[in-house]
């Protein structure tokens, strides 16, 4: 079922959109962290670790993917908005070459370049007790997944293309089910079977193949709002041009941001086992918290998108303020929570002390990120809608590598550094970032340059 975004209270419109995407986005991040937990409960901190540096590589490509899969959503939203049928086909079907395209081909690098990843990272290679290394099940957990990359990419476009045309709740159903069979298998295959990374990885590729498989099913029985054939799904210059014009940003600020984090895992990676299975810990513990600003940002980039198309740009700016006050609402005691009571909150995940020491060290600075992101993840979705994804790429850019690394890096120099001092390096960088968006809108949005805005991702 299709939900017009340009028409309707704003604040009504985006919380009944919003409210399925907030719903898919938390099961899907259950679905990401529940091999970590049950990794945490039932393998060793090799396979903790393993699993949670080789996701890094997984997520780096994933996020390439969502960055191309998030440029034709703004398009097809535009188009969508504007009633252009022919247009909104052809960048469907375009939508549907690129993917599959670039899932083939970050399959066969992951499979090429792996191991040499996990040694750039200084993944730990001392054996603990049970005689397994964390290097040698992080390459287990990356081959496995890789092998799933297609499922993932499929399944991602087409949860996109219906969010794009204001349809938010059938991937919910979709994520639903995936998740559901990934706990399943992630308890027979780490939990019973005792498979550590390898079994977490291949109970993750089943369920998105699962995914994909009933998404597919139900693209081709419900008919798209237009007409729409086979023959639209070929490759056209024009289109695939402004795809990438608008997607490519959003990849390469997804990708590097990430890499970014990878760089600090490095420095983790050297300070020990437990330092390094934290990092996985917190990381998904912190995906907990921030994934209100995560859903209401790509909830505005469709929103703006359907808006921009149909000239009422104000629509897209009122929706934007109001997802900043919505996701505060979570963000404020969310930061009380993860400031005051981190052991108790990392306890859930693991039971071995000293990684739990260490990982509620490293939550303390990355709950303050809590507040700052739920202004930058609003923007960055609101800018992206209105197709300004390369000023986005930017200040993401410039945060991560001239704020949040040089800082993280200088602060694990101190004599007794703990995880705790290398995490202040994030809220910095998000604080840096939103001062440049604020900037950027005062200089090129302001006093009615927001309503010159132009469709497909012309700034004006």
């Amino acid at each position: 079922m299709q939900l017009s975004l340009t028409e309707g209270k704003i604040s009504s419109l985006l919380m009944r959109f919003s409210l399925p995407f907030l719903l898919a986005s938390l099961i899907h991040m259950a679905y990401q962290m529940v091999d970590i937990v049950i990794l945490g409960w039932f393998a060793s901190p090799s396979s903790l670790a393993g699993a949670g540096n080789g996701a890094n590589l997984i997520i780096t490509v994933t996020g390439f993917f969502f960055g191309l899969t998030t440029g034709g959503m703004i398009l097809l939203g535009q188009f969508y908005g504007a009633k252009d049928d022919e247009s909104s086909a052809k960048t469907v079907g375009n939508i549907i070459v690129l993917q599959t395209t670039v899932a083939v081909i970050s399959a066969v690098l992951v499979l090429s370049l792996g191991r040499l990843f996990i040694n750039m990272i200084n993944v730990p290679l001392e054996p603990d007790e049970n005689g397994l290394t964390a290097a040698a099940e992080a390459w287990e957990y990356m081959r496995i997944c890789a092998c799933g990359l297609i499922f993932q990419a499929g399944y991602s476009t087409i949860s996109s293309m219906l969010r794009a045309l204001g349809n938010s709740k059938t991937p919910l159903v979709f994520v639903i089910c995936a998740c559901v069979m990934n706990i399943i298998l992630d308890l027979v295959f780490v939990g019973v079977l005792g498979k550590g990374a390898f079994g977490a990885a291949l109970a993750t590729i089943i369920a998105q193949a699962f995914s994909f498989a009933i998404s597919l099913r139900y693209l081709i029985r419900n008919k798209l709002p237009f007409p729409f054939s086979f023959k639209n799904i070929r490759p056209a210059a024009q289109t695939l041009k402004t795809i990438l014009r608008l997607g490519i940003p959003i990849s390469l600020q997804t990708v590097l941001n990430t890499l970014s984090f990878m760089v600090i895992a490095a420095i983790i990676n050297n300070m020990g086992l437990y330092a390094s299975s934290a990092n996985g810990i917190v990381n998904n513990v912190v995906n907990i918290f921030m994934i209100i600003p995560m859903a209401l940002g790509s909830s505005l980039s469709a929103i703006s998108a359907q808006n921009l198309g149909a000239g009422k740009t104000h629509r897209a700016f009122e929706s934007a303020k109001l997802g900043v006050v919505f996701s505060l609402i979570i963000a404020v005691p969310a930061t009380v929570c993860a400031s005051l009571f981190p052991t108790a909150i990392i306890s859930a995940f693991t039971p071995h002390p000293d990684v739990i020491k260490a990982s509620a060290e490293f939550l303390i600075p990355f709950s303050w990120d809590f507040l700052l992101v739920s202004f930058v993840f609003c923007i960055n979705g609101f800018f992206n809608g209105c197709g300004i994804t390369t000023f986005v790429a930017l200040h993401e850019t410039v945060a991560a590598f001239a704020v949040r690394i040089p800082v993280s890096w200088a602060l694990s120099l101190i004599s007794g550094a703990t995880l705790y001092h290398v995490g202040i390096g994030t809220p910095v960088a998000s604080l840096a970032s939103l001062a440049m968006c604020l900037i950027y809108y005062k200089v090129k949005l302001s006093g009615g340059k927001l309503a010159q805005l132009r469709i497909a991702g012309a700034e004006g």
